[in-house]
């Protein structure tokens, strides 16, 4: 099915028509409509958007919402058929932001919305709350011309014939429902919700996960409780090719700056390492100690180093300091790997301590499932 959801970049510049009606939103089972909800108590949110008289009309169809934390819209589109089988004849379109099962009928291009999109990304970004506004757009084929394209198969161009079409009309946009987002105090979890950190100070930080293809699952905290930036990135890996103790010695490859193998995105930051200006610290070593951190017993390393200049006279340039810990642990059947890195420093005695008071600080509030 041809979508046209390459339109909806266009929502900005339509020719806005708005009915008499509006679109409305109703949280969990609610009968009355709402302007605003809670991440904490939110399990469903139903929309009914107002369809015109003249839907037939169109050659597309689209349902939208607009979410203040996202640049693009999550949609449901109509084309010409399934407007006259599906929403002909109404007044008005039920659809579900929210299902009481973490599912959606709106959609980004081919990722459905969920409640991640909703209660998660706004959260990471520090968001107190996400504003959503919901409508409906009908554009008409305008015209047609055409366009040579490059045929792959055949190795050869194809004169292709390409719909022209119209910048849109609006209809059914209200005020938008405004839903609360948790706080960080509250802790957060890895997508996986293995990982779980919770500090009573979250004023000057702020977190992001992700999933990696060598890793289980990933979540990272950048602290800017300093005039640095400090980012702390965990990891975990089962039945990898690596056992723990060959993780080690991939870690203690990338500090000694030999060819890396493994997991690799971990230790990107050390690129620019020069061991003429590695910074001895009292104390730390660039093999491993053992420590034990809110009941989980890692073991780390610390490597360190001075700002350089860039040996290439073609640019000149300085290499900041920065400073690194590692922590490795064994928790349960995943082998855990916990990166803290700050970047263009002086790796004083006084920024390394402030730096490892930011290390305990997140590893005292993180625990494993």
């Amino acid at each position: 099915m041809k979508k046209i959801v390459v339109t909806v970049a266009l929502f900005c510049s339509v020719s806005i028509s708005i009915n008499a009606q509006t679109s409305k939103f109703f949280v969990n089972k609610a009968t009355t409509a709402n302007s605003n909800c809670d991440c904490k108590t939110v399990t469903s949110i139903k929309v009914t958007i107002p369809i015109p008289a003249n839907v037939t009309s169109f050659d597309s169809y689209l349902l939208y919402v607009n979410l203040s934390s996202l640049d693009v819209p999550a949609s449901i589109g109509f084309e010409k058929k399934e407007i006259a089988s599906k929403l002909a004849g109404k007044k008005e379109y039920t659809a579900y932001l929210l299902k009481e099962d973490g599912s959606s009928d709106f959609y980004f291009d081919d990722v459905f919305l969920s409640k991640k999109d909703l209660c998660g990304t706004p959260r990471m970004w520090r968001m107190t709350e996400m504003t959503m506004e919901a409508g409906s757009a009908g554009y008409k084929i305008i015209g047609h011309h055409y366009e040579d394209t490059w045929n792959e198969y055949y190795k050869r161009w194809d004169n292709k014939e390409i719909e022209d079409w119209d910048e849109g009309v609006v209809y059914g946009e209200a005020e938008p429902i405004s839903i609360k987002q948790a706080p960080l105090s509250d802790g957060f979890y890895d997508e996986n919700e293995f990982i779980f950190v919770k500090a009573a100070n979250t004023d000057s930080a702020s977190y992001s996960i992700s999933s990696e293809v060598e890793a289980k699952g990933q979540l990272a905290i950048e602290d800017n409780s300093q005039d640095f930036k400090t980012t702390i990135s965990y990891a975990y890996f089962q039945n990898q090719n690596n056992s723990f103790e060959e993780l080690k010695n991939t870690v203690l490859n990338a500090l000694s700056a030999k060819y890396q193998v493994g997991p690799v995105h971990n230790f990107y930051e050390l690129q620019n390492m020069q061991l003429t200006a590695k910074k001895e610290i009292a104390g730390k070593s660039s093999t491993f100690s053992t420590v034990t951190i809110n009941g989980v017993s890692y073991e780390t390393a610390s490597y360190a180093q001075n700002k350089t200049k860039e040996s290439s006279s073609y640019n000149p340039s300085d290499i900041g300091g920065f400073y690194a810990t590692y922590y490795l642990a064994k928790v349960g059947k995943y082998d855990v790997i916990v990166v803290s890195f700050t970047n263009n420093i002086d790796p004083t005695d006084s920024n390394i301590k402030k730096i490892d008071e930011i290390n305990s600080k997140w590893l005292n509030a993180t625990t494993y499932k």
